[in-house]
């Protein structure tokens, strides 16, 4: 499969396979019928494409049985499911700032939908939709994001009371009217051009329990890093940031291509468009830790090379002199690291 396209968070996966769970269906069972291996306790890998999510989200559906699933899901998901995003949101100032700060921080979460804000007069629409690769929304995807909507908002303010004044889905109303009184107090409307919920703006002025203006400058620097490390689509950064987690150079194609969620083929052919390879990224990173190491660390030659992952010592001095044009122990004399 190529991976490449929309990517969703584990984080969020782990929503939907919480809510199939509380109806009596273990996420092994999901994730077995469609061959998928996911590592949930170490949250890897950490994200999945938007296709897989869709399978996800079809087969928990469908094992469950359950005419409101996507409501449920809504009502259960929690902050951690949203970690960077959600700490902006709670430190917010108030409701507005924080369903706003959830808007721009959302492809940490997905890619695969965006959230709108659209003004009508003394109220505030937040509209959802869908941007899918190959496999549509269903109901239960769109039902289950107003129900987050609401339920974050009571979280975040403390308040259960909190009801938006309109919410429209596209499609047609599930078989009991009731049960979306209960998540919205009142009935959406259905066959609608779009998914959206309405809220006053009075409402939006509410005071978040968590409100510190102080953590919420820390939180949003912590969150616009990962969303720059995010959008960031280079390959080769992917790789590069992988190669980093790892905290060592013994990794091969292969274990790449899986922290990635990509196929080695898929990999391969990505890091030619970007006019380079695996092995050259494996290299080129491997070139600067060699240099850190001989010229700033008093390590022995034969640590740098097991650090560097070489198992011959005179692998490494000829890949040096290929780097650098002169051995390691030149490099450490003419910078005065030499060894004392």
């Amino acid at each position: 499969m190529d991976s490449s396209h929309k990517r969703v968070s584990i984080h969020w996966v782990k929503a939907i396979l919480a809510a199939a769970r509380s109806l009596g269906i273990e996420p092994q069972e999901i994730l077995g019928e469609l061959r998928l291996k996911l590592d949930l306790d170490n949250n890897q890998p950490a994200y999945l494409s938007l296709d897989q999510t869709q399978d996800i989200w079809s087969k928990a559906e469908q094992l469950s049985g359950h005419d409101y699933f996507g409501l449920l899901m809504g009502q259960r998901v929690r902050p951690a499911y949203f970690h960077a995003a959600a700490y902006v949101a709670m430190t917010s100032s108030n409701l507005l700032e924080a369903l706003k700060s959830f808007i721009h921080y959302m492809p940490l979460t997905s890619e695969g939908a965006v959230l709108e804000v659209c003004y009508e007069e003394d109220q505030m629409w937040l509209r959802f939709t869908p941007k899918p690769d190959n496999k549509p929304f269903g109901r239960h995807q769109h039902e289950s994001v107003m129900a987050l909507l609401v339920a974050f908002s009571e979280w975040l303010v403390g308040d259960d009371s909190i009801k938006p004044s309109q919410v429209y889905f596209p499609h047609e109303a599930g078989p009991d009217m009731t049960e979306y009184v209960s998540v919205f107090g009142l009935a959406p409307k259905f066959n609608m051009p779009f998914t959206g919920i309405l809220f006053p703006a009075k409402l939006l002025e509410h005071t978040l329990l968590e409100s510190d203006v102080g953590l919420n400058v820390l939180h949003k620097a912590h969150a616009d890093q990962l969303l720059a490390m995010h959008l960031n689509t280079s390959w080769k950064v992917k790789v590069i940031q992988v190669i980093v987690a790892a905290g060592h150079f013994n990794l091969n194609r292969e274990q790449v291509s899986q922290k990635l969620n990509i196929s080695t083929r898929t990999l391969q052919r990505r890091l030619q468009e970007e006019k380079t390879s695996f092995l050259d990224v494996i290299d080129e990173q491997r070139k600067q830790k060699a240099h850190d190491l001989i010229c700033n660390t008093q390590k022995s030659l034969k640590e740098v090379a097991l650090d560097l992952g070489f198992a011959e010592s005179s692998t490494f001095y000829r890949a040096c002199h290929r780097w650098f044009d002169q051995t390691p122990n030149n490099m450490r004399t003419h910078t005065g690291n030499a060894p004392n």
